[in-house]
């Protein structure tokens, strides 16, 4: 808190007068990382709170929970998996749907109670903590570089815009994997302004290998 505050002392110095702003974890571990959302939001121009929720990797929902199950499990053998995940549960006050085993964050993947529970819910407990939502906003990412988690759909990524969405949240940042992709531009143009025009002679987001490229250059007749 001191290290935060002396930070806001300079920025409110400084002849011109930048906005000050700070990368949180997800409610359920900002504390871990001693990120108070209601403590430090004060401080700060705007709060980009870390809408990650990929398996693997660093930082994403599923990849942290597993982590500690199998911790919990290596330091206590006699314990199932089932229980691993309920001791989380409490520690956390997270519990995520139809997800018994770490198993099971493959084979099931995200349900739909997911968004409208998990997301919504982190959603809402960023915008309770700051109590502006113009100062709120999602940090999006959907896996890969540079977390080298495992990569979400374009339709996890939809569920999670909307899902934010319906629990109040007003702007987003989209963390792609170095360049953007078709499907997940479409999503993001869809739901943000007027929806993209897949012509290969416009806009073609950059990972995404345009039409022609990818069938040794021969045209269709």
């Amino acid at each position: 808190m001191q290290t935060v505050a002396a930070y806001r002392k300079q920025i409110d110095a400084m002849e011109r007068k930048p906005k000050f702003a700070t990368i949180t974890r997800a409610t359920t571990f900002s504390l871990l990382t001693t990120q108070d959302y209601a403590r430090i939001h004060p401080f700060f121009d705007y709060l980009f709170h870390k809408h990650y929720f990929w398996n693997r990797g660093f930082d994403g929902m599923y990849g942290t929970i597993a982590r500690w199950v199998r911790t919990i499990g290596e330091w206590n053998p006699g314990l199932s998996e089932e229980d691993c995940f309920s001791a989380v549960q409490c520690w956390f006050g997270l519990k995520l749907p139809g997800i018994k085993t770490v198993a099971d964050m493959d084979e099931k993947g995200f349900p739909g109670e997911f968004f409208s529970e998990v997301v919504a819910s982190e959603t809402r407990r960023a915008l309770d903590a700051v109590g502006d939502p113009n100062k709120v906003i999602a940090w999006v990412s959907t896996g890969r570089n540079p977390h080298a988690g495992d990569p979400m759909s374009a339709h996890d990524l939809y569920r999670i815009l909307t899902a934010s969405y319906s629990a109040g949240l007003k702007r987003f940042i989209f963390h792609p994997d170095l360049n953007i992709g078709a499907a997940e531009w479409d999503v993001i143009s869809g739901l943000c302004g007027k929806r993209w025009h897949e012509d290969p002679s416009g806009y073609w987001p950059l990972d995404t290998p345009k039409p022609g490229t990818w069938n040794g250059g021969r045209k269709p007749k």
